[in-house]
């Protein structure tokens, strides 16, 4: 029974963490390293943490300045010895069978990566599931690696890994999105990734989840980060989309674009002169290839009748804020 180290980030979730740490210690997979991470919180989830170390041999607790999702799950990363790594968001909760389930599969398939379904959960019910009949679909490096080069096998925290495979990767530090960022570079240094069809994950909706802003320029600048070195590492390796990387660009500098048209600002207005360089800078007859409609619209008015995406900022904006 190999060795799994499970990294939780932990930031001002005392309300969620009981039951994030006890789906992980009561896992009917027993051998773990539970990391939990600290990173600053400014509630009693320290303490919480504290307090399940003191009765779990297998916990281990870091408290460390608060430096974000990613400094923390590096922290974590760093200190694993277990032969298996997975990560859990500390406002989410597993299924019991979670880790039996994927070493199994990982072992029985020689798998570097296994990945399964998730529940999203909100307020103590299920909203929505995933395809949930047990089907496992196996993909080989170059299989595994386009899917991740156009957002597939994106999220950290539905994942079991090989430890090996992660070699010096890390996620980015000060950054959100930071799974969007380094997702394909981790597939990339993989042989076979299997999916699971299996809601063996519960990922909560939590409207103080740093997931779930919306509007935000710098967030959404932070995505754009990701697409460019996405484009730059598709261009490098000579992969034969890198036209609709181009294009995935597009479709990020827009997004961004739209959170800073919804709400203008000074502080903000270096995001859009950024995102306006790249659009001018890689725009061509290609960029249009993994856009919706409404993106094909906005990308072709950019420069030329800014007004359209103004207008539509607006109004999502408007939408959303009547929703909530």
């Amino acid at each position: 029974m190999k060795l799994v180290s499970i990294v939780i980030p932990v930031y001002n979730v005392a309300p969620y963490l009981h039951e994030c740490i006890d789906s992980i210690i009561n896992q009917t997979y027993s051998n773990l390293e539970i990391i939990l991470v600290d990173d600053g919180s400014t509630d009693e989830s320290g303490y919480i943490c504290d307090a399940y170390a003191a009765q779990d041999h297998r916990i281990h607790v870091i408290h460390q300045a608060n430096g974000g999702l990613s400094a923390a799950r590096n922290t974590g990363i760093a200190v694993a010895t277990g032969e298996y790594i997975g990560f859990v968001d500390s406002d989410d909760f597993l299924d019991i069978n979670m880790y039996s389930t994927l070493v199994s599969h990982l072992e029985s398939n020689d798998l570097d990566i296994i990945e399964c379904n998730a529940y999203r959960y909100k307020n103590k019910h299920t909203i929505k599931a995933s395809k949930n009949d047990g089907h496992i679909t196996i993909y080989d490096h170059d299989e595994a690696l386009q899917l991740a080069m156009y957002d597939g096998f994106t999220a950290a925290w539905n994942k079991l890994y090989k430890r090996s495979i992660l070699g010096n990767i890390r996620f980015p530090e000060g950054r959100k999105f930071e799974d969007s960022a380094t997702s394909y570079l981790i597939i990339n240094n993989a042989q076979r990734v299997g999916h699971i069809d299996l809601c063996l994950y519960y990922y909560r909706l939590n409207p103080n989840s740093i997931t779930q802003t919306s509007f935000d320029a710098k967030s959404r600048w932070d995505f754009v980060l990701g697409y460019i070195e996405r484009l730059e590492f598709a261009t490098t390796h000579q992969l034969p989309y890198t036209s609709d990387c181009n294009s995935l660009l597009m479709k990020a500098c827009l997004s961004c674009l739209t959170a800073y048209y919804a709400q203008p600002s000074d502080t903000n207005r270096q995001y859009y002169e950024q995102c306006a360089d790249l659009i001018r800078q890689y725009r061509n007859k290609d960029s249009y290839s993994q856009l919706s409609g409404k993106y094909k619209l906005f990308l072709y008015a950019f420069d030329r009748f800014d007004v359209i995406h103004k207008i539509g900022a607006t109004c999502s904006y408007m939408a959303k804020k009547i929703k909530s």
